[in-house]
């Protein structure tokens, strides 16, 4: 698939998107934590973009906040030109079905209550399917879709294993057809050997429903594999954004570079290389730094970077935003 997002079109776009979850302190004086901060963000049709970070970055949040499952805090959000923050509930019903999310966990996603055929048929009653005979052929041919056999529809989720109960929240996922699926960590909860199976279902059913995918992840070896572009974040602000490829050849931000030196390489005549690994804690997202939130961190800091919030240059075609970029 080709990474040229200048052929594309924009699908999603955030602009100074913010989200603040509040957190206690008095009504002078509260505390927040700053989950998102001021993102710019554009999401092309056809593309998986990979949101990629150390866990508690942001990647989550933003995700839901993305197709308003949280609601956020400032900023705009436009979905095929149309700002969709302020509009009213009964409007965006229309959009909402065309957003759907693939959920983490495959044990917490899923109702025990519910057999498959009402987990995947779920949807399709809740946007106007009413006939049972015409949903439930719906649900079997969705069912065979995603690799799960059609005699297991009366089965519940305990009845599955992790990989089964992924590709079920997946069959529910493209139910409605829809053109934007969140991917928030949809493999990681998985063995390995079964990781590479869901990677290539969902990269199946892109090409076959001609989807666009925001895949959240903390792995880089699986970003690599599935996404076209990727975006890091770190503590609510993004880093750097680029074609996969060019990304992990060339790292611009320090933190790219290190999350990246982080990776296990398979041949062992590479292990032994020096490579410079992340020191220090993660600062805190209720009182974050000031300048480059990466500053206490960053063994190529500044005082610049203390003090000034870096602004997103655009370097071969990639933005960063870095005061010194790598290179």
């Amino acid at each position: 698939m080709s990474s040229n997002s200048g052929e594309k079109r924009v699908l999603l776009e955030a602009r100074n998107l913010i989200k603040e979850f509040p957190v206690g302190g008095s009504r002078r004086n509260p505390q927040v934590v700053h989950a998102v901060t001021d993102v710019n963000l554009k999401i092309y049709e056809g593309e998986t973009l990979a949101l990629v970070g150390e866990s508690g970055c942001g990647k989550s949040t933003l995700g839901r906040v993305l197709i308003r499952l949280l609601a956020a805090t400032a900023g705009e959000i436009f979905y095929q030109g149309q700002e969709i923050v302020g509009m009213g509930e009964t409007e965006f019903s229309a959009i909402r079905r065309e957003m759907q999310i693939i959920f983490q966990d495959p044990y917490a996603s899923l109702n025990p209550r519910m057999s498959v055929g009402q987990i995947i048929g779920e949807p399709l009653l809740t946007y106007g399917m009413k006939d049972k005979k015409e949903r439930e052929a719906r649900v079997r041919e969705l069912m065979q879709e995603v690799g799960i056999a059609q005699e297991f529809y009366n089965r519940y989720p305990h009845q599955f294993s992790g990989g089964q109960r992924q590709r079920i929240g997946i069959a529910r996922a493209i139910a409605l057809n829809p053109r934007l699926i969140i991917c928030d960590e949809p493999v990681s909860a998985l063995d390995v050997s079964i990781q590479s199976q869901v990677l290539n279902l969902l990269k199946d059913l892109q090409e076959r429903y001609r989807l666009t995918y925001l895949f959240i992840s903390h792995d880089l070896s699986v970003v690599k594999f599935i996404a076209d572009r990727v975006c890091v974040m770190f503590l609510g602000n993004i880093c750097e954004i680029g074609s996969t490829e060019e990304l992990y050849e060339r790292p611009l931000h320090p933190y790219t570079r290190f999350l990246l030196n982080a990776i296990p390489k398979a041949d062992p005549r590479l292990r032994n290389q020096e490579k410079e690994l992340l020191s220090g804690e993660i600062p805190s997202p209720v009182n974050p730094p000031s300048g480059c939130r990466f500053h206490t961190r960053c063994p190529y800091a500044k005082d610049i970077c203390r003090q000034k919030v870096p602004n997103c240059r655009e370097v071969a075609g990639r933005q960063v935003f870095c005061h010194f970029p790598l290179g």
